[in-house]
C-alpha cells in the first residue's frame, strides 16, 4: 500500500518528478465553478458525481433507504452533474439482488427520488442551481448475479475474465470460474435487449432524468461486444459489429423518443487486458492504449447527438490492475502494482487526448480521489489545460458528498472530509453489503462492513485458525443443540466446507438462522477459551453462517428422503423452529407430516416479528432450501388453520394420525393493561405491522416501549427506524438484570434509543379514547426473586407523567387463550406443557411437544433441537406402535 503524503502542490511536484510523470495542479480552483454546455444540457458547474453503486435497491429494483439517503446527500452536496448508478433495463442484467432496476411498476419510486434531488439541491445550493441528473442504463453481462449466485450472460470466451466470476468460492485453493461449455448470448438475444434499454430510456426520460446514460465500460455487456474479435454473427469481428450495439439502441432511443432525448455514455476507452480479447490496446504490449478505436467510436456517437462522455478504463473490481502479472488473483480492495499517482496521470493523459480529438464534446475525467484535497486543484488545473471539461468523484463522492459546494463556494476542499483511498466500500462490494463510505459515513456503514468481512472465508479462516490450539472445547458444553464445534471449525480451516456443513446439520438442521439469532456471546462464543485467554472469542457464528448460506446455494441442505414411506403421518402443530426441525427428520426417516399453522407463512414468530436485518433472509432461504425437493405427498401442509376449542388436539388425533408433536410456541403478548386506546400497542401486534406494506405511524411521534427483553429492543428499533422522534425504553430494572442479550441492548443504543431504567409504569393516559402518557413512578431493587433477579420496589411517592403518542407494551409472551381446551388430555402448569422427566411427551400418549410452549421463552437453537429430539422420540415410539 502507497501512503499519501501530499501536503500541498509542491509536493505533488515533487513526486511528478521522482514517478516521472506529469500531474499539474494551481491553487486557483474557481474555474471549476463556470457551467458547463452539452448540447441541450445546462450543467450548473464543472462537478460531478460518477455512477457510484450502492447496491441498495430492493427486490424490485427500486430504490432502498440507503438509496435515497446517498443521493439526498449528493444533491445537496452541490455537484452540477450527477451521474445515478447502474441501473439494469432487464432483470436478468442485475449485477446483484439489489442492483436498481427500472420497469414500467416502479416508476413511481424512481419518479419520486429525482423529486427529492431537486429539492434537496435547490435548498442547499439556492432554487437556480438545477444539476443535470443522468440515469445510467446497463447489463451486466458476464457480471450478471441477479439471485443469491452469479448466472453469467458471455460475449466471448475470455481466458483473462472468464476466471474471474463473482461468486462464493467452494474452496481457499481453488478460483471461481465460468465453465467452459458456458453459452454465449446470441444475437437473438442481444437485438431483443435493444428494445428494453428503449424502454427503459423511455421511463427514465418520463420520470424526470435529464439525459440516459448507455453504460460502455467496466468489462459489462456491452463494453465486452468491443473486445469480440473472433465472435461469429453481426455483434462480432469487425469494428463496425463490435460496435454495433450501443449505436442502434441510440438510434432507436431517437426514433422512439425523438432527435431531442439526451443520450451520453460513459465509455471505457481501454480494458487492459491482452489481445485480442481486450479493448483499445496495443496489440503487442496491453499495458499500452490505443485510442484508434475509442475515437472512432466516439466521432460516430457525435454524429448521433453524444455531447457528454464520461471516461473511464479496465474494470475497476474484477480486472487487474496495469502491470499486473494476471495469472494472480485479486483478494481483497484495489490492488496497487504500480504507485497511485501512475495511474492518475494515465486517466488525465487519456481524457486530454480523446477531449483535445473531441473539443465539442463535454468529458468527464476519472481517476481523482486518491488525490484527497488536492482533487480540486489537479482537476482545475486540467479543466483549464483543455485535458477535461468536468472533474468526477467516484468513491470522493461516498466520503465527501458535499465537496462540489465546498469547492464552488469556498474554494478549497476540507482535509478531515475527504477519502483516504481505503478501498473499504469496494470491499463491502465484495462481501455483498451495501456499499457506502466506512471511514467519514461510519455509524451507518460500519456495522455493514464488519458484517460482510465476517462473512469472506479468508478472514474468518484468520480468525479461526486458533481453533487448532484449544486445550478444551468448552464453547461446545454452552451449544443448547450440541455442536460439535471444533470439528466443523477444522474441516472449514482444511477447505472442506461440505464436511463442516454435515457436522453442523448433524445436531442443527437450521445452522443458518441460528447463527443469525442465537445469543452467541452468551452461548458458544460466550464460553470460547480464547476470549479468556487470547485475542478475542472466535468468530464461531459466522463461520457457521458462511458453511450454512453455502449449503443453502448449493444444494448441500436439502432434506434426504427415502423413497420408500413407512406409511405413517405424523402431525405437526406450529411451523416455527421446533416443528419445522421435528418435521425435518421425521421426512428423513421415511415418514409422511403434516403441517398445522395458524399463519400462512410458516417460520413462527421468526417470520412473523423479528426485523429482517436481525435475521436478513437467513430463515425464508432455510426453509426454501432444506424443504427444497420434499414430496407433495410426504408433506402436506394446513396454513391458516389455528388450534382454539373447536378445532382442538382430540380433533386432529381424530384424523388418524399415528403421532403429534406440539410447537406452538407463546403467540400472546403480555401487557399491564386491558385499555383499549389509540397508541397503545403489543409488542408482537406492532412488529407483525412494522414488517408488512401497511405500517405503524410513528413518524414525527414519541414512543414508549415498556420491557426490557429482546421483543422490547426489537420494537424500539423498530420504531426509530419507522421514524420516530424520539423512543424510549421504559424498565423496571436495572442493566444488569435486564433480559435483553447485551448485543440487542446495544443496537438498541447505538440506533439512538433511550432507556428509562429503574422505572415502573403504573397507568396510562387518554383523552377521547387517544393515549397521551403514561404515570410511571421509580423504582429500588430489593431482594432477589423466583426469577433470581432482585425485585424492584416502586416508590409510588414519587410518581410523575411522561407524555407519549405511542406506548408497545413488550412485558413477556404467554400461551395462547383456552390453551386446556386446545389441548385436552396434556398435563400444563402455568400454561405451559409438562413433559415427561428427560423426555419430551406429554401426559397424553403419542403426543410430544418443544419449543417455548414447553421451556417457556428461550432460543431459536434450544427449539430446533427439541424439535429433531422429539422426531427421534417419535421415531421409537412409532416402531412399538403395531
Amino acid at each position: 500500500m502507497w501512503k499519501f503524503r501530499l501536503r500541498g502542490i509542491e509536493d505533488l511536484r515533487q513526486l511528478c518528478d521522482q514517478l516521472e510523470v506529469s500531474v499539474e495542479a494551481t491553487e486557483d480552483v474557481s474555474i471549476l465553478a463556470e457551467p458547463v454546455r452539452a448540447g441541450p444540457l445546462i450543467i450548473p458547474n464543472s462537478l460531478a458525481v460518477h455512477p457510484m453503486e450502492g447496491c441498495d435497491g430492493d427486490s424490485q429494483g427500486r430504490p432502498g433507504k440507503l438509496t435515497l439517503r446517498r443521493y439526498e446527500r449528493f444533491a445537496a452536496g452541490g455537484a452540477g452533474l450527477i451521474w445515478a448508478e447502474a441501473t439494469a433495463v432487464v432483470p436478468e442484467g442485475r449485477a446483484n439482488p439489489r442492483q436498481l432496476w427500472l420497469h414500467r411498476e416502479n416508476k413511481e419510486s424512481f419518479a419520486s427520488m429525482v423529486k427529492m434531488m431537486r429539492q434537496a439541491a435547490a435548498e442547499s445550493m439556492g432554487p437556480s442551481h438545477q444539476p443535470v441528473i443522468v440515469l445510467q442504463l446497463t447489463h451486466s453481462g458476464r457480471y450478471s448475479r441477479p439471485e443469491s449466485t452469479a448466472h453469467p450472460i458471455i460475449a466471448q470466451r475470455d481466458p483473462y475474465r472468464d476466471a474471474l466470476i463473482p461468486q462464493k468460492k467452494p474452496n481457499p485453493n481453488t478460483q471461481s470460474k465460468i465453465p467452459d461449455d458456458w453459452p454465449l448470448v446470441t444475437d437473438d438475444y442481444l437485438e431483443k435487449l435493444q428494445d428494453a434499454y428503449v424502454e427503459a430510456a423511455r421511463i427514465a426520460l418520463d420520470v424526470g432524468f435529464d439525459a440516459v446514460d448507455i453504460k460502455s465500460c467496466h468489462g459489462y455487456l456491452i463494453n465486452e461486444l468491443f473486445g469480440c474479435r473472433d465472435r461469429k454473427g453481426k455483434y462480432g469481428g469487425s469494428f463496425e459489429n463490435r460496435t454495433r450495439f450501443p449505436l442502434e439502441v441510440i438510434d432507436k432511443i431517437h426514433e422512439a423518443l425523438g432527435g431531442d432525448a439526451a443520450v451520453v455514455t460513459r465509455l471505457g476507452v481501454y480494458d487492459a487486458i491482452p489481445y485480442p480479447f481486450g479493448w483499445a490496446i496495443d496489440k503487442d504490449d496491453y499495458t499500452r492504449p490505443d485510442l484508434t478505436e475509442p475515437k472512432k467510436l466516439i466521432g460516430l456517437l457525435r454524429q448521433r447527438g453524444v455531447h457528454l462522455i464520461n471516461i473511464t478504463v479496465a474494470n475497476p473490481y474484477y480486472n487487474p490492475h496495469v502491470g499486473r502479472p494476471f495469472n494472480e488473483p485479486i483478494v481483497g480492495g484495489y490492488e496497487e502494482p504500480e504507485h497511485p499517482l501512475v495511474g492518475v496521470s494515465r486517466l488525465v493523459n487519456i481524457n486530454a487526448e480523446i477531449q483535445k480529438a473531441f473539443g465539442d464534446i463535454a468529458t468527464v475525467g476519472t481517476g481523482y480521489s486518491w488525490l484527497r484535497t488536492l482533487f480540486a486543484n489537479v482537476g482545475a488545473a486540467n479543466k483549464a489545460a483543455g485535458r477535461t471539461t468536468l472533474v468526477g468523484a467516484g468513491r470522493m463522492a461516498f466520503a465527501y458528498p458535499d465537496f462540489a459546494k465546498d469547492i464552488v463556494t469556498g474554494g478549497r476542499m476540507v482535509p478531515e472530509k475527504v477519502c483516504v483511498s481505503c478501498s473499504a466500500c469496494t470491499q463491502i462490494m465484495r462481501d455483498r453489503g451495501t456499499t457506502g463510505c466506512v471511514v467519514k459515513d461510519h455509524k451507518v456503514y460500519g456495522p455493514i462492513f464488519e458484517k460482510g468481512r465476517m462473512s469472506d472465508r479468508d478472514n474468518l479462516a484468520r480468525l479461526g485458525a486458533a481453533c487448532r490450539k484449544c486445550q478444551e472445547p468448552t464453547c461446545q458444553l454452552a451449544c443448547p443443540a450440541g455442536v460439535d464445534i471444533p470439528k466443523f471449525i477444522s474441516q472449514f480451516l482444511d477447505g472442506d466446507e461440505k464436511g463442516g456443513y454435515e457436522t453442523l446439520r448433524e445436531a442443527n438442521i437450521f445452522p443458518e438462522v441460528c447463527a443469525w439469532l442465537c445469543p452467541t456471546e452468551q452461548q458458544c462464543e460466550g464460553y470460547c477459551l480464547q476470549r479468556f485467554i487470547g485475542d478475542g472469542a472466535l468468530p464461531i457464528a459466522a463461520i457457521q453462517r458462511y458453511l450454512a448460506e453455502l449449503a443453502n446455494e448449493r444444494g448441500w441442505s436439502k432434506l434426504r428422503i427415502p423413497q420408500q414411506t413407512t406409511g405413517r403421518n405424523i402431525a405437526i402443530v406450529g411451523a416455527g423452529p421446533a416443528g419445522l426441525a421435528c418435521a425435518a427428520r421425521l421426512l428423513e426417516a421415511g415418514h409422511a407430516v403434516t403441517v398445522f399453522d395458524a399463519s400462512s407463512e410458516f417460520g413462527g414468530l421468526i417470520a412473523s416479528v423479528i426485523p429482517p436485518d436481525r435475521q436478513s433472509d437467513s430463515l425464508r432461504n432455510e426453509i426454501a432450501a432444506v424443504f427444497a425437493e420434499v414430496p407433495k405427498d410426504r408433506m402436506i401442509l394446513r396454513p391458516g388453520k389455528a388450534l382454539d376449542a373447536q378445532f382442538n388436539l382430540d380433533r386432529i388425533v381424530g384424523e388418524q394420525f399415528d403421532a403429534v408433536f406440539v410447537g406452538m410456541g407463546l403467540p400472546k403478548s403480555v401487557g399491564i393493561s386491558d385499555k383499549n386506546l389509540d397508541g397503545l400497542w403489543n409488542a408482537l401486534e406492532f412488529l407483525s405491522k412494522a414488517k408488512g406494506s401497511r405500517r405503524p405511524d410513528v413518524e414525527g411521534k414519541r414512543v414508549a416501549v415498556i420491557g426490557g427483553g429482546n421483543t422490547a429492543m426489537d420494537a424500539a428499533v423498530a420504531a426509530k427506524k419507522l421514524g420516530a422522534k424520539d423512543v424510549y425504553v421504559v424498565y423496571r430494572r436495572s442493566f444488569e438484570e435486564m433480559p435483553a442479550w447485551s448485543a440487542e441492548r446495544d443496537r438498541a443504543i447505538n440506533g439512538g434509543v433511550h432507556f428509562m431504567i429503574l422505572t415502573q409504569p403504573i397507568d396510562f393516559y387518554s383523552s377521547d379514547g387517544k393515549l397521551t402518557g403514561i404515570r410511571v413512578c421509580p423504582t429500588q431493587l430489593g431482594e432477589p426473586d423466583a426469577s433470581g433477579r432482585r425485585r424492584p420496589e416502586p416508590v409510588e411517592s414519587s410518581a410523575y407523567h411522561i407524555e407519549t403518542d405511542i406506548a408497545i407494551e413488550a412485558i413477556g409472551q404467554g400461551p395462547p387463550e383456552e390453551i386446556s381446551k386446545i389441548l385436552p388430555g396434556v398435563e400444563l402448569k402455568s400454561g405451559l406443557i409438562q413433559t415427561k422427566p428427560g423426555s419430551l411427551a406429554t401426559s397424553r400418549p403419542g403426543v410430544f411437544a418443544g419449543g417455548d410452549l414447553v421451556r417457556g421463552a428461550s432460543t431459536v437453537v434450544a427449539a430446533v433441537a427439541d424439535g429433531m429430539a422429539a422426531a427421534r422420540e417419535i421415531n421409537e415410539f412409532l416402531k412399538t406402535q403395531t
